[in-house]
């Protein structure tokens, strides 16, 4: 890891540079927030902004408010950043009003029902900036880990679901973890105690049990809703058979395992990093598998995890693979 950190200090753009920094070692580099304000991502999202800090877009789309908040959170922009700072202060705001666009009845149909909507991904987007003792994101912590909770009572995936015209979608009163519940918990403390910690251990060993699971929708009505399932289909993947988005799905949802800390409490995980560790001891500390997908690349929602202005050289690509290795090592636990 030492020799993995001094490399990336060196070769990294300011992005991985300043969340070594942040995250592995407790150091803010101002300077290097000056260079982030530069980075071609951050720069877009602060122009979408209107005078009140509002992006007038879709907010659950590749140019709305969602998107903006997790480029600023990975790209390492700090949240008291002004533009940064209205928007987070213009989401709180709107409270019922936020979700605009395409997630405005479906969010809250999913919110009601157990699956996580719109107010589960507002709360995601403060978790990321740190702020984490806002009520309405307390609130969502709690029904996070009671889907989870929910999760540990289930033996297959036959008990929760039925079938709807050749469809399969959750029975009525099932509540299911989305990336939304993930993301949340990885990115809040408040919550961490040995009483949830195993709770969530035992949860994620059954998803690991039900892996690879199938598609399911939510049915209201007549009306089929898709949760947010980007990631959360396949906990014990074979890496050697992975192709490039399914590679790009695993650095996520590991780097968020791993940020729970459950990685070494559960053997098909930790075997997983111990893989890529081995891997990376053949390439001289570095994660040199060629892979290239416009899943890294493209910032939304749900994908994007790029932190180099492009792939168009293999040391970027290497740089920001690398990154996150060191993110999911560091995180697991596991030396």
């Amino acid at each position: 890891m030492q020799k993995l950190i001094k490399y990336l200090l060196k070769e990294g753009c300011p992005s991985i540079k300043y969340r070594i920094k942040k995250e592995i070692y407790g150091e803010l580099d101002s300077r290097l927030q000056q260079h982030i304000l530069d980075d071609q991502e951050v720069k877009k999202f602060i122009s979408l902004q209107n005078e009140t800090g509002w992006i007038d877009e879709d907010f659950h789309s590749e140019k709305g408010v969602e998107a903006a908040v997790r480029v600023f959170f990975e790209k390492g922009l700090e949240s008291d950043y002004p533009a940064y700072n209205k928007l987070l202060y213009e989401l709180e705001q709107r409270d019922a009003t936020f979700d605009n666009g395409c997630l405005y009845r479906v969010g809250k149909i999913l919110d009601s029902k157990g699956f996580g909507g719109s107010q589960l991904i507002r709360a995601t987007l403060f978790a990321y900036a740190g702020l984490e003792n806002r009520l309405f994101v307390r609130k969502q912590i709690e029904e996070a880990l009671d889907v989870f909770r929910y999760i540990t009572n289930i033996n297959a995936i036959s008990e929760i679901t039925e079938k709807y015209k050749n469809k399969l979608v959750f029975s009525e009163g099932v509540m299911w973890p989305s990336i939304y519940h993930l993301r949340l918990l990885a990115h809040t403390k408040n919550w961490r105690n040995e009483k949830n910690k195993k709770m969530l251990v035992n949860s994620i060993k059954k998803l690991i049990q039900f892996s690879p699971i199938p598609e399911i929708n939510v049915l209201e009505r007549s009306q089929l809703i898709s949760p947010a399932s980007f990631c959360m289909n396949n906990f014990n993947p074979s890496l050697d058979k992975l192709k490039d988005n399914e590679w790009m799905m695993w650095f996520h949802r590991m780097e968020l395992l791993s940020r729970l800390g459950v990685v070494t409490e559960i053997t098909e995980l930790k075997q997983q990093v111990e893989i890529i560790i081995k891997f990376m001891e053949k390439s001289d500390g570095l994660f040199t598998k060629r892979m290239n997908h416009y899943y890294f690349r493209k910032w939304g929602p749900y994908t994007g995890l790029a932190l180099e202005k492009d792939w168009r050289t293999s040391k970027r690509r290497v740089n920001d693979l690398s990154f996150r290795c060191l993110l999911i090592i560091f995180y697991s636990g596991i030396n």
